[in-house]
Parts: structure tokens; sequence; C-alpha cells
């Protein structure tokens, strides 16, 4: 079984992004190695810390992307 030994494969793991062989291991080596626990739990509270972010664009800004995508749309069929 592969090692997970990377603030990327860490930060993959808090967002769900491995798999369940990744997760095995990931588990396995956080029981064996407190340093990187330790990591993984410091990773996992900055990534609850974060704002929980939503982006909802104006109804004017949909228009206006939807006018421009028709405008090309039209011009690359003539």
């Amino acid at each position: 079984m592969e090692k997970i030994s990377t603030n990327f494969d860490l930060i993959r793991s808090l967002y769900n992004e491995t798999s369940a062989n990744e997760n095995r291991a990931l588990k396995q080596e956080l029981a064996e190695n407190a340093e990187l626990k330790a990591e993984y739990n410091m990773l996992r509270e900055a990534k609850n810390a974060l704002p929980k972010v939503l982006f909802n664009p104006s109804e004017s800004a949909l228009d206006r992307i939807l006018a421009f995508s028709r405008s090309t749309a039209v011009a690359q069929q003539v």
C-alpha cells in the first residue's frame, strides 16, 4: 500500500479526492505517525476555518454572458 506523506495528499483527503486505497493508507499512517497526524489536524482546522463562500452571479451578469454567447454563436454560423 502506498504511503500518504505530502501536504498535497493530506489536502486531497480533506476534500474527499482520494481513493479508498489512499484513505486506508492514510488512516494507517495517521495511527502510526504523530507528526503526520498533527499536520493533518492543522490542515483540517484551517479548512474548517475558511469561510463558506457561495458564488452566485447576478442576473444581469448571467444575461450579459448569455447575450455574448448568442452573439458569437450567430457570428460563427454565418
